[in-house]
């Protein structure tokens, strides 16, 4: 029993990796939501351009917000900035997603920008 102690066995180590492990995990099932759904509002984003070279600046104000009320994201109309151009659109979301793990919270800045050539057929 005393040659085990000696040759450096501890269960410290997996104790302190477990806990570590059950952390990124906690971190994680609160940060990748928020990730997957601005991912999906970029790519919404760039598909509107793509597909309605037509619309004004407040269609795509609109389709912007009401897709991100969809996907659970909580971003104010005044947040929303799109620039029509007769050759391209410009598209600024920004906002604040509050990330909540445990008892700490974390304010995370999130900036979407598309910038596209429009191509009227």
């Amino acid at each position: 029993m005393a040659k085990r102690h000696q040759l450096g066995e501890s269960r410290v180590g997996c104790i302190v990796w477990t806990l570590l492990a059950i952390v990124f995990a906690l971190v994680a099932s609160k940060v990748v939501p928020v990730k997957m759904a601005s991912m999906k509002l970029e790519d919404h984003m760039k598909e509107l351009a793509m597909t309605q070279p037509r619309g004004t600046k407040e269609f795509f104000e609109r389709e912007i917000f009401n897709r991100s009320r969809a996907l659970d994201l909580d971003i104010p109309r005044k947040q929303i900035r799109v620039k029509k151009y007769p050759e391209r659109v410009i598209m600024d979301v920004e906002f604040t997603a509050p990330i909540e793990v445990l008892s700490f919270n974390f304010d995370w800045d999130v900036k979407i920008h598309v910038d596209r050539d429009i191509f009227l057929m």
